[in-house]
């Protein structure tokens, strides 16, 4: 079944990564290069998970532009309306934690480096939008729902989501204490931890919206909007506002921030109400009561 091929191809990159990754940063560092190791991770996981892709493509059939959601009728309205949605629901959860104290607003850098930091938060957030919903929307989901049929595919597609964002590590010090087995062994500790709970079922949520959004719709660009509008708040928002870890339970246990925490639900619910709120004004909704389909 191609879908087991797919999770294998997931799982064995996510452990090249975990091994692949501290002798990387180790070479970046002695040639002056210091990064934070997650950052370093992310984009070894990334590449490998681009070529990978490229290179199975016809072999585990993973659909063209069209199939996956990129080629889409509408998709600069949809792409308008998901930023919409999304910009409302993390406001909403952004003002929730400036009134408990969670977030509080301060300048970081001078003007211009500001605006040249905005600018690259906001790249960054359509960049990583529309790579992870092509990715986890578009070829998993599709895939998925082809072998499995359209609420399993949603629920394993939603929770890779979830646990690939989890497993990201937050500091150099545990990949490098660790080594061989034990360091591939290592990226799979932190779903043990009851702390990253929250966040995983955080993250869970807000992959679910993102599928209804992608399923409705019928193509990627309103999940894609959705996204980014949260990506980019959080990029560019740390630039005006002091992220602070407590309380907990409003900001939630870490990055990004919401996510997890009673800000993240609230954000959540509004951008659900603001969604389903759009989708009863399009004019091509699927029947009541019929299942979406992705194109096969």
């Amino acid at each position: 079944m191609r879908t087991l091929a797919l999770l294998a191809l997931v799982v064995g990159l996510l452990a090249i990564t975990a091994v692949a990754s501290p002798w990387i940063a180790m070479a970046l560092a002695a040639v002056g290069f210091e990064f934070n190791f997650s950052r370093i991770y992310n984009r070894v996981f990334e590449v490998l998970l681009v070529l990978a892709v490229v290179l199975g493509w016809r072999r585990l059939d993973l659909g063209s532009a069209t199939q996956i959601g990129l080629r889409h009728d509408g998709w600069a309205r949809d792409l308008g309306r998901g930023l919409l949605i999304g910009l409302a629901g993390v406001g909403a959860g952004v003002g929730a934690c400036w009134l408990g104290g969670a977030m509080i607003p301060q300048l970081r850098y001078e003007a211009g480096k500001t605006v040249a930091k905005a600018v690259a938060g906001v790249a960054g957030a359509v960049v990583v939008a529309v790579g992870e919903e092509a990715f986890f929307r578009g070829v998993l989901l599709r895939r998925f729902m082809s072998d499995l049929g359209a609420a399993a595919g949603v629920v394993l597609a939603t929770a890779i989501y979830a646990v690939v964002h989890a497993l990201r590590p937050g500091g150099p010090q545990e990949p490098f204490a660790a080594a061989g087995i034990e360091r591939t062994l290592a990226l799979f500790a932190p779903l043990g931890r009851p702390e990253i709970v929250p966040g995983v079922v955080g993250l869970f949520g807000l992959g679910l919206l993102l599928a209804v959004a992608r399923l409705r719709t019928g193509g990627l660009w309103m999940s894609v909007g959705i996204h980014a509008a949260w990506v980019a708040v959080f990029r560019v928002g740390r630039l005006f506002l002091d992220i602070r870890k407590s309380p907990a339970w409003l900001v939630g246990p870490g990055w990004p921030p919401l996510v997890g925490g009673a800000g993240g639900l609230l954000a959540l619910a509004v951008s659900a109400i603001v969604l389903l709120a759009v989708l009863a004004r399009r004019s091509r909704l699927p029947a009541p009561g019929r299942v979406p389909t992705l194109a096969r």
